[in-house]
């Protein structure tokens, strides 16, 4: 019996001493949009095992509903997603939360082929539009664009043409006369060179691009993993802010084929508009986002904001 227990007490104390199991933290777009840089620093730079969390590898996800899911079915039960979904998923009953707005601003352009004579955005009455798919984040932001342009829905015809570089081939053959794309995109298919800029990512009405979510499991069982990841990505955020040209060199790798100029340029004009949140919950960009879900019919009813998300897993600081 003696030596049962001292193996028994020898076995606890070498387990007590373990590391942390090494995970993998699920990312949306992760190399195809920009609010998922911070985790690409955060993990070259070492800081999610600094803020006590073994994060050994991101996962990108498609998006969409997809994405949602696939952040709910990791073992760390967190992840960073488009807010839509998550919202949808939370009115639908799924056991979730929204922790973080990872993002403030949306890294996206509307765009028009250079010889095209759509010059603002009340000229697209009447015009086609380029969409990935229904209800996508394309769709709700155009629906947006033409709101603020003082245009009703119906002025414009939205077409679905299955994926973003669709919509962009789409516009370039004369198919559709407009797209909204992400600004990793608008580069890697040439840029100011190749199209015009009808409106600007800072001209665009504020919706979150993306945003962590929570099962209601892991909030329960290691909330101190989800606290940790806020933590190193906050970390990160500042890193970018004030060491942008280090950044640059870190990221230049995450979104390769894309030149180096071209993701230096990305990277300081998202860094001049301060892209990268620290997280805290702004009501006023989720109600934005139910706006134009409720436009999409994505959602079919008034949504109680405060039923989205907790603040518990942020920064004292930024829990108001």
């Amino acid at each position: 019996m003696k030596l049962a227990s001292g193996l028994f007490i020898l076995a606890f104390g070498l387990a007590a001493v373990q590391p942390a199991a090494a995970e993998d933290l699920f990312v949306t777009q992760y190399k195809n949009d920009p609010s998922g840089a911070v985790y690409g620093v955060a993990l070259e730079k070492g800081f999610f095992k600094k803020h006590g969390v073994d994060i050994t590898g991101i996962i990108s996800g498609a998006g969409g509903g997809a994405s949602v899911r696939g952040a709910m079915a990791t073992a760390i039960g967190y992840g960073d997603v488009s807010p839509a979904p998550a919202i949808a998923a939370i009115e639908q009953g799924q056991d979730i939360k929204i922790t973080n707005i990872t993002s403030t601003s949306l890294a996206l352009v509307q765009i028009v082929m250079p010889n095209s004579p759509i010059k603002t955005a009340k000229d697209l009455k009447g015009k086609k539009i380029g969409i990935s798919n229904p209800k996508s984040l394309g769709e709700m932001m155009s629906v947006l664009v033409m709101e603020k342009a003082g245009l009703k829905q119906g002025d414009t015809q939205m077409v679905a043409l299955g994926s973003l570089s669709g919509a962009l081939t789409a516009m370039e053959n004369g198919a559709v006369d407009s797209t909204a794309i992400p600004v990793i995109l608008y580069r890697m298919r040439g840029g100011d060179k190749k199209y015009r800029a009808l409106i600007s990512g800072k001209e665009l009405p504020l919706l979150p691009p993306q945003l962590g979510i929570a099962t209601g499991k892991a909030m329960k069982e290691h909330p101190d993993k989800i606290k940790a990841i806020q933590a190193a990505r906050i970390e990160a955020a500042k890193f970018i802010y004030e060491h942008t040209d280090e950044a640059i060199k870190i990221l230049t790798k995450i979104y390769a084929p894309l030149p180096p100029e071209q993701v230096a340029a990305m990277v300081k004009d998202l860094v001049a508009v301060k892209f990268w949140s620290d997280g805290p919950i702004d009501v006023k960009l989720l109600e934005n986002t139910i706006k134009a879900m409720k436009y999409v019919k994505m959602l079919e009813k008034d949504v109680d904001v405060k039923s989205l998300y907790t603040s518990a897993f942020l920064p004292a600081n930024l829990q108001k």
